[in-house]
């Protein structure tokens, strides 16, 4: 598996996902306290946005609920993806960081960061309606440009071609290793979301809704964790196979 104490060798698909389930297990808390920044806050605008359009008396000022709370929600997204990354990145080479170092790391590359994520969801949004194939194409062949912003310290456009760099002559499979991973999150939060279905079955109206909302954002806390780390593992294994080592 590894040469090196500090520079461990690529690993094979079959060890993606039970690496990240180790090094999740061996941390939990670092990497809750990573994930919850993001899903916590966008899980109360969500919950707000969603109360709000509901009461709302026109679609106009639904839409307008809804916008300004998806607005800071986008600023948030990348920063638990990032951080996780820098964290996980850091334990493949034996050193330990912090939730705060972590979030700090990805707090200097903040700006540079959001803006390659703009250019990449615009890019997948236009993919998207261009028969949707290009739109998946492009989300892969950009799926490490947040990583390549803030452990790399890549530009925005640098960024992009970077994670292009990483990625190419291998996008079957990191589409294959990205798909395995969403799967296996989905099918994670679909049986936790089927408890909470039972734990409330005798709840209804707004008791109700609050209630899914919130076991709905505990569940999303509990496993995007998972997903991101496998992600990160990804992103290393990509670096190490292109590159030789992780970055410094």
């Amino acid at each position: 598996m590894s040469t090196d104490a500090r520079q461990p060798g690529p690993i094979t698909f079959g060890e993606l996902l039970s690496r990240a389930w180790r090094m999740y297990r061996a941390e939990p808390w670092l990497f809750l306290i990573l994930t919850a920044v993001t899903v916590i806050p966008v899980g109360i605008l969500s919950g707000i946005a969603s109360a709000a359009a509901t009461d709302a008396a026109s679609t106009q000022r639904a839409a307008a609920v809804i916008f300004i709370a998806v607005i800071p929600a986008l600023l948030l997204l990348p920063v638990s993806g990032a951080a996780v990354a820098v964290a996980t990145v850091r334990r493949l080479t034996g050193d330990r960081i912090s939730a705060g170092a972590a979030l700090e790391r990805v707090g200097v590359r903040f700006w540079i960061l959001f803006g390659a994520l703009v250019l990449v969801t615009l890019g997948v949004i236009v993919g998207l309606f261009a028969l949707v194939i290009p739109g998946i194409f492009l989300a892969v062949l950009w799926l490490f440009a947040g990583e390549a912003a803030v452990i790399e310290g890549k530009g925005v456009t640098d960024s992009l071609r970077r994670s292009q760099d990483l990625i190419r002559g291998s996008w079957w499979t990191v589409f294959l290793a990205w798909l395995l991973i969403q799967v296996v999150a989905g099918v994670a939060q679909v049986l936790i979301g089927v408890i909470g279905v039972l734990i409330f079955v005798s709840l209804d109206g707004t008791a109700l809704t609050a209630a899914n909302t919130i076991w709905s954002t505990l569940t999303q806390l509990v496993v995007e964790p998972f997903a991101l780390i496998a992600i990160a593992l990804l992103y290393a294994d990509r670096v190490i196979r292109v590159d030789g080592h992780l970055p410094e």
